[in-house]
């Protein structure tokens, strides 16, 4: 009855079923091999790690702070020469010299049998493997063990859901590292065993044509790991498959050790046991700011953590059965360090791993809130019970060289301890990216001392927890001597691809550093700007109507663009230009969107330029106005932008107006900016036509360094009718790209333009430019900076900055209290001013500047 028929999963599927599947594994790049004339090639990167904080708890429960970094183990699987001396063999492999490639085999049941032969030193026959049992006792295979159970557990996976035929298709695999230094071939301690089992197992999802979810791959991996070695926390695969940094608890040993058994005895399948939940498994990814920066030193020996880990719970468990629980009596004749042994109180395990729980959750939480002086404590106290543990258990975890780098770090101010298992490889310490000069100072001190700085940085993370590095390695990677012409174009949309993400990184990295560029007090003038008093206000406070007309709402007729919405808005002030193209603006976009939904205030775009330059990104920004589609939203381009993807950008957003951005300082300072403005003016007088020939006004605006009223003539004369100062004092641009840049050249233009009130000033003293309409924005904190700035001659008023801090820490609710609270508050100082409307504001108050020319 089931002849022709192939089990699947708990299902069955004809030849005919199994013949579709083959072909779109094929397509996917897992081809046959009778397909010997095509080469499939994929590959997969999996990028370093470096516990943080937790370490030795973690295998006992508690939790851990693990940062994924950018040194990378790839994997390369294709289809090359398989049996070519007539056996159908596949190869798997290693850049690192003192491992020799294995050749590998299917058995009749398609489980992976290593051909002793080839390179397998003390293999004579052939050593079959099958799915679940352990691979550390086979001494000629030992180097690739975590990458054989990776095979393995990726093989079951593959039989249960699509049958042996699928599964047991043979690749060579071929491993290549940049976890160990390059001189000596020395381990740096960044988990290279976690690295490739995650490596492999990503790259066998994509020669088999399978898209699996960041959890399932770290699930998988973490099976393949435990294959190994059953006392790992998986902490390391953890962070290794999510990216950038996590708050991690192990899940129950003994637990999946049960039910691997079940699956060794045919009782349960890989599939159920990813879809289960995993007893105490907690991965939790953390926000951290990247103003942050993890400087790595590497002392030059190598630690097992293996050996660490069993010493310390050895030592442990003599401990709690001597009487004494005292570290005196532990440390005696340990070689320790004199000063980790001064401790004198009674100190347990059970102790340590409590306190290190206390110490991670809030190390965790000064991480997500950029507290420096709480991560430097935390730090500090992470220390100190790791040298408690070390008296206890009789285990050197900071050796001297450990402590020196530490000691380079605090001279001058900077929170270090050791990382890992300690006993040798790397140390950590936690600067900003503003600390240029001590960090200097850190590395060229470890240097001295004998300890070699890594350039390292804590990965970026994008949907599926794969970070912006691996994108870049492949492109190194695709540089093979002969490859196929679909490997040739892979190495195009890969190139594609890294511009994209290149783009996507930069608004990451804007926001965040915006964030934690922000102070509540902003050096924008407005602390200059006094009202002078009226005592008889003669108005009602229900009277007054904050309500402005901009961008000439009385004379543009409704038109088939969302503009229909009145120009007529009902606040004075708007959020303005902040983001957009990536993932992880796209949410902030949407939330903007919503809050302006919400309160009826005019929202503007961040820059559209990803969008124009890449399509997949457009929803980055439409966003806006999927969440808002009543409002009032304006779109932003670069003055460098063409007319015809002006109005591009304008229908992406549906836009009721355009407006155009000047950043001439910032693209200057952008490492990878333009260097050419020769342009600009011929498109905003291009752009001001073609807008406003479809009733789509167009807004010229600064972004941080103001404008002068010569500036602003020059505007007037190609056509614009309304700017935007975007003075200095919110959020610097400058600053922000300078602080990307390697060595931070350009310090000294941070303070470069004018403060948003000289700007104003400046503009207001010229009778000719009365005719155009003024917005100001740069540095607005409170609703007395936006009244400030209308009564010194601004229509309207941009607020970023703030709205954005008050999005990201307190979220969308808070944002929206907080728009609400400024109009009242608003309508409140117009009362006090004896003003009805932003128009009397405007005419009749009496303004006194301090200390401005």
């Amino acid at each position: 009855m089931y002849k022709n028929w192939y089990e699947v999963g708990g299902g069955i599927m004809n030849e005919n079923m199994v013949g579709n599947l083959l072909e779109k594994l094929d397509s996917a790049g897992a081809t046959t091999k009778d397909s010997s004339e095509r080469t499939a090639y994929v590959r997969a990167c999996a990028p370093g790690k470096l516990y943080v904080a937790g370490e030795y708890a973690v295998v006992h429960g508690s939790a851990a702070i693990v940062a994924a970094v950018n040194r990378y183990i790839t994997a390369v699987v294709d289809s090359e020469n398989l049996g070519e001396d007539g056996k159908c063999c596949g190869i798997i492999d290693s850049n690192t010299k003192k491992y020799e490639p294995l050749r590998y085999m299917r058995g009749v049941d398609g489980d992976i049998e290593i051909v002793g032969e080839y390179g397998s030193k003390g293999c004579n026959s052939a050593d079959s493997i099958n799915v679940f049992t352990s691979v550390e006792s086979s001494q000629c295979i030992q180097p690739y063990a975590y990458v054989l159970a990776a095979m393995r557990v990726m093989n079951a996976y593959v039989y249960e859901k699509y049958g042996q035929s699928v599964a047991a298709r043979l690749y060579n695999l071929h491993i290549s590292s940049e976890l160990d230094d390059a001189e000596s071939g020395q381990k740096y301690g960044l988990g290279s065993s976690a690295a490739v089992t995650v490596a492999t197992v990503r790259a066998l999802c994509q020669w088999y044509g399978l898209s699996l979810s960041t959890p399932r791959i770290c699930k998988l991996a973490l099976i393949a790991s435990a294959m190994v070695k059953k006392s790992g926390s998986g902490g390391d695969v953890a962070a290794i498959s999510y990216g950038g940094w996590i708050l991690y608890r192990a899940y129950d040993r003994n637990w999946l050790e049960a039910e691997l058994t079940l699956i060794q005895s045919g009782d349960s399948n890989v599939c159920l046991l990813l879809n289960k939940k995993w007893p105490r498994l907690e991965i939790k990814r953390l926000k951290v700011h990247s103003a942050l920066k993890l400087l790595v030193g590497w002392t030059g020996s190598p630690a097992s953590s293996a050996k660490l880990v069993s010493s310390v719970e050895n030592g442990a468990h003599v401990s709690a059965g001597n009487s004494a629980g005292n570290s005196e009596s532990n440390s005696a004749g340990s070689g320790l360090d004199k000063n980790f042994s001064s401790y004198t109180e009674p100190f347990t395990y059970e102790d340590f791993c409590v306190q290190s729980e206390i110490c991670v959750q809030k190390l965790a939480k000064s991480l997500e809130n950029f507290e420096l002086d709480d991560i430097a404590a935390e730090f500090a106290q992470n220390r100190e019970l790791l040298r408690k543990l070390s008296v206890l258990t009789g285990t050197v975890i900071e050796t001297q060289k450990l402590t020196q780098l530490i000691k380079d770090a605090d001279s001058v101010g900077i929170p270090a301890k050791t990382s890992g298992a300690g006993g040798g490889d790397c140390g950590i310490a936690l600067a900003t990216i503003y600390e240029k000069d001590r960090i200097e100072s850190i590395k060229s001190a470890w240097q001295n001392h004998g300890i070699k700085p890594l350039n390292i940085e804590v990965t970026k993370i994008f949907g599926t927890g794969e970070s912006s590095e691996n994108i870049t390695m492949g492109k190194k990677l695709l540089q093979k001597s002969q490859l196929s012409q679909t490997s040739l174009r892979s190495s195009r949309l890969l190139q594609e691809s890294s511009q994209s993400l290149t783009m996507q990184n930069r608004k990451d990295e804007h926001i965040a550093l915006a964030d934690a560029q922000y102070k509540t007090f902003a050096c924008s003038g407005f602390d200059t700007v006094q009202f002078m008093p009226n005592a008889l206000p003669q108005v009602a406070l229900d009277e007054v109507n904050p309500s402005v007309c901009v961008l000439g709402s009385d004379s543009l007729p409704n038109t088939s663009h969302a503009d229909a919405a009145p120009r007529n808005w009902r606040l004075p002030f708007y959020i303005n230009a902040m983001t957009g193209g990536s993932l992880a603006t796209k949410n902030i976009n949407a939330s903007l969107a919503r809050v302006a939904a919400k309160t009826g205030v005019a929202i503007a775009s961040g820059s559209l330029s990803a969008a124009l330059r890449d399509d997949t990104l457009t929803s980055t920004f439409s966003v806006m106005r999927s969440e808002n589609p009543n409002g009032f939203v304006m779109a932003n381009v670069s003055a460098g932008t063409s007319a015809d993807d002006a109005l591009r950008a304008v229908n992406i957003l549906q836009a009721n107006a355009l407006q155009v951005h000047l950043n001439a300082a910032q693209e200057l300072v952008m490492p990878e900016g333009d260097r050419d403005f020769r342009g600009w003016m011929h498109n905003i007088e291009q752009m001001v036509s073609v807008c406003e020939a479809q009733q789509v006004p167009v807004i010229v605006k600064e972004t941080g360094c103001g404008m002068t009223a010569k500036d602003v003539q020059r505007l007037q004369e190609v056509g614009v009718h309304t700017v935007d100062v975007g003075g200095r004092g919110g959020t610097n641009f400058v600053a922000i790209e300078n602080a990307r840049r390697l060595h931070g050249d350009y310090d000294y233009l941070a303070n470069w333009g004018l403060t948003t009130v000289e700007s104003l000033l400046d503009i207001r003293k010229c009778e000719m430019l009365k005719s155009v309409e003024i917005f100001a924005s740069g540095g607005v904190r409170t609703p007395l900076d936006v009244v400030r700035a209308l009564a010194l001659g601004a229509s309207a008023v941009g607020v970023a900055g703030e709205f954005l801090h008050t999005l990201m820490h307190q979220g969308e609710d808070e944002l929206v209290q907080q728009i609400t609270a400024w109009k009242e508050q608003i309508c409140v100082i117009m009362a006090l001013l004896g003003c009805k409307t932003v128009k009397e504001l405007r005419e009749n108050v009496d303004v006194r500047v301090r200390d401005i020319v």
